[in-house]
């Protein structure tokens, strides 16, 4: 059974929707619809039906018919906003929602996901095939400039560094692990890889 409740100012969206149900195909309940508006929300009799179904249990659907905030007590369900204008189409369909039976709507979920799924394995399948045969391909050129211009920019803000502590001398080769040690940061690992020190006398 659908159950609608409503303040006096509602009255004709509400003889609306009643024969829009009468017209459409029969659906089962129970579900109670809620006009919700200012005048709703301060009618104790609409409240008192809210709060009777919720502690039953009952689906409930929201409908906005003003322009303002869904009380707390119905944030659970998500609402129907027909603030600008009443929407049959949506309607029907989100009764058909709230009363199909779990079975029904776990099979018509699983549908969903399959024809989702699939769609997603043939945009992969097509990828595929375009790639293999090189009717799209990977911009190489454009990686290969990009990482022109970063070794370009990394050496530019370093060059000069580097300059100061690269070993010229056998002595600077023998001290460079402790300039190596003492390099800021930022040049450790550039450093590292740009310079090797020698062997210290005497060692193997």
């Amino acid at each position: 059974m659908i159950h609608i409740t409503y303040s006096g100012q509602e009255e004709r969206l509400a003889e609306r929707i009643r024969d829009d149900l009468a017209q459409s195909v029969p659906l089962t309940g129970p579900v109670l619809i809620v006009l919700v508006s200012r005048a709703s929300l301060a009618d104790r009799h609409v409240q008192a039906e809210v709060e009777k179904a919720r502690a039953n249990g009952i689906h409930i659907v929201p409908i906005l018919t003003e322009a303002i905030e869904l009380p707390a007590r119905l944030m659970d369900w998500r609402p129907l906003n027909f603030s600008g204008g009443y929407d049959r189409e949506r309607l029907l369909e989100r009764l058909a929602q709230a009363t199909m039976k779990p079975d029904a709507l776990r099979r018509a979920n699983r549908r969903a996901l399959t024809v989702i799924g699939g769609i997603a394995l043939l945009v992969f399948a097509v990828a595929l095939v375009t790639i293999n045969r090189g009717l799209i391909a990977f911009p190489v050129a454009e990686y290969n400039e990009e990482a022109t211009f970063q070794a370009e920019w990394v050496n530019g803000l370093i060059r000069e560094t580097l300059e100061q502590v690269q070993p010229r001398t056998t002595e600077d080769a023998l001290n460079f692990p402790a300039t190596h040690a003492a390099a800021p940061t930022r040049l450790y690992l550039y450093i590292r890889e740009t310079a090797t020190a020698l062997p210290k006398a005497g060692g193997s």
